[in-house]
């Protein structure tokens, strides 16, 4: 089975207008709702591949509520703990320049007890062989190293864990050694320290976080492709043509996370499973909602996928 863990949900409000004109009064030709955070977009990637994953949740409030609700309309196994009010995100799209501006409220506070409960709901829940996959930031009230505690859990039960965050809870992380790790080019310069610009930057980037112990290491860089590590091995994977479209970036990563997951937990093979995850992620660029994808999109964007093995 595949848990996805989204300590930090949020009901994500996207206003599509023209273009954003600071320090002026905006209108909003559109404004959609929908539940939203990194985690449930990597589930909802995997239920579109087929598969049946088992959400993990703080929430609370009148925002709570709606988190619950719409996850039970989109029929998503889940478990969830209390919260304060669930935070709201506010996402602005503009058409005519194409940028994707994102406003995240602070998380709720969550407690000891509810932190516990997860913890302890893994610890009876994991079997060997399952994915654990933990992805987003973390709350007030949850310790910074509470992903590294899971991925702790995960080696116990003999799980694979799969993590996508960023800043302090990925620096307290690292040490555990999780599966994999999926940071883009920003979160990967803040945890290692150094720019990171050419296809040579991005090879040293993985090899020092495969040194840390992580088997499988996937740096994405939106359009211009990844580059992965996987058990020794290195992978360059782009696009044989730049992509017309898709402008809606907010996502697309946890698109690739869930879909590489998916063909993973499949038994499918690396390559099989970067081409999938990089051509989903693509499609997702052409819809308003993280882990959504047309198919026939994706299948298409696939046929120009070029994956080159780099020699170390």
């Amino acid at each position: 089975m595949i848990f996805v863990l989204c300590a930090n949900p949020a009901l994500d409000r996207l206003l599509i207008m023209e273009e954003l004109s600071l320090n002026e009064v905006n209108r909003a030709s559109q404004v959609t709702e929908t539940v939203g955070g990194k985690g449930i977009n990597v589930a909802r990637a995997i239920k579109q591949k087929g598969g049946n994953p088992r959400l993990l949740i703080f929430e609370g409030g009148s925002t709570g509520e709606k988190i619950k609700k719409g996850l039970e309309k989109e029929n998503f196994l889940f478990t969830s703990w209390p919260s304060d009010e669930t935070r709201i995100t506010t996402i602005i799209h503009e058409e005519k320049t194409k940028r994707h501006t994102v406003i995240n409220e602070p998380g709720p506070l969550v407690s000891i007890s509810t932190t516990l409960a997860c913890l302890h709901f893994l610890e009876n829940n994991l079997r060997k062989g399952d994915y654990l996959v933990l992805s987003g930031s973390l709350p007030r009230g949850v310790r910074l190293d509470f992903y590294a505690l899971l991925i702790q859990i995960s080696k116990r039960k003999g799980a694979f864990s799969v993590l996508d965050t960023s800043g302090e809870p990925l620096r307290r992380a690292l040490p555990a050694a999780p599966f994999m790790i999926k940071p883009n080019v920003r979160e990967a310069q803040e945890a290692l320290g150094f720019s990171i610009s050419s296809w040579e930057d991005k090879i040293k980037a993985v090899k020092i976080f495969e040194n840390q112990g992580v088997e499988l290491v996937i740096l994405s860089d939106g359009k211009r492709g990844v580059v992965a590590t996987y058990r020794g091995e290195i992978w360059k994977v782009g696009m044989k043509k730049e992509v017309e479209g898709g402008g809606y970036s907010i996502g697309s990563g946890d698109t690739l996370v869930g879909v590489v997951v998916e063909y993973l937990e499949k038994g499918k093979s690396i390559e099989e499973s970067l081409a999938a995850g990089v051509s989903c992620g693509l499609a997702n660029t052409f819809y308003p909602g993280g882990g959504i994808f047309d198919e026939e999109k994706a299948e298409e964007l696939e046929k120009d996928i070029l994956i080159e093995r780099i020699k170390d």
